[in-house]
């Protein structure tokens, strides 16, 4: 279980968890606080500057301790569009997970030097991350029209015989 959001009091839930804690020796609970953020799966949600303001809760991207970075290699013998699509997807994971401009920049340096430490030429990742930026956040996070009529699937393979 990833998350509960309960609107008690401190004392009920600390009882809960300890309770919780006695049922089996192998499963323990813990508890995370807060009058200002809770992580929920890989968002955390908070009080930011918004909030203030308009009464809008902010997002950013959370990582879980145990999260080690450990993307494709470049030098593996994935086809070139397997990478430029991973690193796209994440990016677009990023925006969506990034309500602010500044949070979303600096997961994305982030982002960026982890797949730095993986081999990826600085070119590469320019060319692929250019194509989401925060500006278009609000056109890129919208549902797409992904109709298929009357279009043709083209399936192209190599023979090789045995």
């Amino acid at each position: 279980m990833s998350s509960v959001w309960w609107d008690t009091n401190e004392d009920n839930i600390k009882e809960f968890v300890t309770r919780a804690n006695h049922y089996h020796d192998k499963i323990k609970f813990t508890t995370e606080i807060s009058d200002s953020e809770i992580a929920f799966l890989d968002t955390t949600v908070y009080k930011g500057e918004r909030f203030n303001r308009e009464s809008t809760l902010n997002v950013q991207t959370h990582y879980k301790q145990t999260e080690t970075f450990q993307y494709t290699n470049f030098y593996s013998c994935h086809p070139p569009g397997v990478k430029k699509g991973f690193i796209k997807g994440e990016a677009l994971c990023l925006l969506g997970t990034n309500s602010s401009h500044s949070t979303f920049n600096k997961n994305m340096q982030s982002f960026k030097t982890c797949l730095k430490n993986r081999g990826y030429p600085n070119k590469f990742l320019e060319k692929h991350l250019f194509e989401v930026n925060f500006k278009d956040r609000k056109r890129s996070l919208e549902n797409k029209d992904k109709s298929t009529k009357n279009k043709i699937l083209l399936f192209v393979t190599q023979y090789h015989p045995a």
